[in-house]
């Protein structure tokens, strides 16, 4: 039996933690747990973690989860025990994965859903800007400025010294 998973359109800021069911003796190859996914749409694999918790050496799947992508305490206190009792490999599939797209999901037997979370993202504030900062009008008509005197004979020379070489250019070539 497999599970379905139907992500909405722009979703943001979701992470999915899989455990991947698989012995230890015959593992499954990254592809086949990828493929176990069942995603309808291609996904971005490059925003997608698989991984050996053994990698994670002294430091606990919920700590990596917290300091990695951002997971709240609050969500990660009632999993933890489950998180942190974890072995083997996992999957970690952010929504970036999915790059804004709807998608269905049927996982597959190689994988298992452990923990949907959600990253903290603090709210975006804007403070006003220094006094005098921004006060005042803009000028102008919207006509272009007029360039000043000493731009235009710069100009004028350099399409005077351009067409002298090419001249000379010619004059040479003409000689050959």
């Amino acid at each position: 039996m497999s599970l379905r998973l139907d992500i909405p359109p722009q979703e943001a800021h979701v992470v999915r933690v899989f455990a991947v069911m698989e012995d230890k003796a015959a593992p499954l190859q990254d592809a086949a747990v990828l493929d176990s996914l069942g995603a309808d749409g291609d996904l971005h694999s490059e925003e997608i973690e698989l991984f050996d918790l053994e990698d994670l050496q002294d430091m606990p799947l919920s700590t990596y989860l917290a300091e990695g992508h951002g997971i709240q305490e609050r969500q990660l206190r009632e999993m933890r025990g489950q998180l942190d009792g974890l072995t083997g490999r996992v999957l970690i599939l952010p929504s970036r994965a999915f790059g804004g797209r709807a998608m269905k999901m049927r996982v597959g037997a190689g994988l298992r859903l452990v923990a949907r979370l959600e990253e903290d993202v603090p709210a975006v504030s804007f403070d006003p800007l220094p006094a005098g900062g921004a006060h005042g009008t803009v000028a102008g008509t919207g006509e272009p400025a007029e360039a000043p005197p000493g731009m235009r004979r710069a100009a004028l020379a350099l399409v005077v010294l351009l067409l002298a070489g090419l001249g000379l250019a010619a004059f040479l070539m003409g000689r050959s």
